[in-house]
């Protein structure tokens, strides 16, 4: 078993797809086609389509009297999300900070839950507005009825190590007990093992997995994998084999995350024709593979040039079905530009056309240096028919500035 896992795999590092869709309707069209009982219908289609911040805040404030408001979680991670990524802290804020008071006036006179203070700590941390996550973390108390438990500080905890904060990430953790009230339990742990492996640290996570037996907290497989893919970042072999004997003489069973290590590890040594055969062990114990395990093998095998079988395997992508008989493994986007390049590389043309085909049904347009190679790849084998059905398929997918971009790349290519 000791040879099961070795390495954990990076995120493959291509640009995200163009865009197929088209232009939206307004805010106004897309309020007035929500049912008209449904206010919070109606607000969210209106935001979803808005691209003024101003605009955003506003239609959010509007809907906030409503009962329903507080339960819905869509409407306030849409506007959320889409105002940081106008940068606009401050509107925010604007949104954020009344919902944090006890909510005594108004239509909606119910205190706020552990639980709503969490949602607000989450959507502060995830617009990197720490402070504000922390500062409502601190005001639960404040609220009539409530404290702080393991379920608020984990909130919080998390919050740190999305903001790359360890070190009051593991004050906070160490002096719970104390301050708040609260033992931490196995997921605050695994936060923290998280984090020191996170920031390299895994002796000291190392230390911690083996102080957590003497505080009655078990490690679980979570654990364990977070030590595995700590030790393999940091090339650790001798500390990653301990870990992995430790985990099976516990009777903890590999999950997809162990598996992939080794995977990520088999590809790295130019060893994918092993890697694949993992697929099969996997299945046959029950632990099915994901994309990740997939998208490392192609890539293993695109990297060693053996583009036929980065194909072969791509191909068995769609059958990784899950228990619930939905897709389980479908390929991403990073998955279909790593087999164009590729394939493109090696002059299999008519094989990238096949993907490129699989790509664009997707409604994804791949980055046009992938697009040009196919191009004038198929111009010189004598298939302009399939040439020419690249470029018009692009041209339909391109949007917004990306229009005149590819206008250029068309006219280089003279289909």
């Amino acid at each position: 078993m000791a040879a099961v896992i070795r390495r954990t795999q990076t995120r493959l590092p291509f640009s995200r797809p163009s865009s197929f869709s088209t232009a939206t309707a307004t805010s106004t069209t897309a309020a007035a086609a929500a049912p008209e009982s449904d206010p919070i219908s109606r607000a969210k289609s209106a935001i979803r389509s808005e691209s003024d911040p101003e605009r955003i805040a506003s239609l959010f404030l509007s809907s906030a009297h409503s009962p329903k408001f507080y339960g819905d979680r869509a409407i306030y991670k849409l506007s959320v999300s889409k105002l940081a990524r106008s940068r606009r802290p401050d509107l925010i804020e604007r949104l954020l900070e009344p919902q944090l008071g006890s909510g005594s006036s108004g239509s909606n006179p119910n205190p706020k839950s552990e639980g709503f203070h969490i949602r607000i700590i989450t959507l502060y941390s995830e617009a990197g507005m720490l402070d504000h996550a922390v500062r409502a973390f601190r005001r639960i108390p404040d609220s009539p009825g409530l404290r702080h438990t393991e379920r608020s500080l984990c909130a919080v905890l998390s919050a740190y190590l999305k903001n790359r904060k360890l070190d009051p990430l593991l004050e906070t953790f160490r002096s719970a007990p104390e301050d708040l009230g609260v033992s931490p339990g196995i997921t605050a742990h695994n936060i923290v093992l998280n984090a020191l492996c996170t920031h390299g640290d895994v002796a000291g996570a190392r230390k911690m997995l083996d102080e957590m037996e003497a505080k009655e907290v078990k490690p679980d497989l979570v654990s364990y994998n977070t030590l595995l893919t700590g030790y393999l970042k940091k090339g650790e072999e001798s500390g990653f084999d301990d870990i992995l004997k430790e985990m099976v003489a516990k009777g903890l069973p590999p999950s997809v995350v162990t598996y992939n290590c080794r995977i990520g590890d088999l590809c790295g040594k130019k060893r994918s024709s092993e890697a694949e055969e993992l697929l099969d062990a996997m299945t046959s114990k029950g632990v099915r593979p994901n994309r990740t395990s997939f998208n490392m093998i192609i890539d293993g095998f695109c990297k060693e040039g053996d583009v036929e079988a980065a194909m072969r395997v791509f191909k068995r992508m769609p059958g990784a079905k899950k228990e619930d008989g939905h897709d389980g493994a479908s390929p991403n986007f990073d998955t279909y530009v790593l087999m164009i390049r590729s394939l493109v590389e090696k002059g299999e043309f008519m094989s990238g056309l096949e993907v490129f085909k699989e790509c664009v049904l997707r409604k994804w347009a791949p980055p046009f240096d992938a697009v040009k190679g196919l191009v004038e790849g198929l111009k010189k084998s004598a298939q302009i028919n399939d040439a020419k059905y690249v470029v018009v398929k692009m041209r339909k997918a391109v949007r917004g500035d990306a229009v005149d971009a590819w206008k250029k790349v068309e006219g280089e290519l003279s289909v």
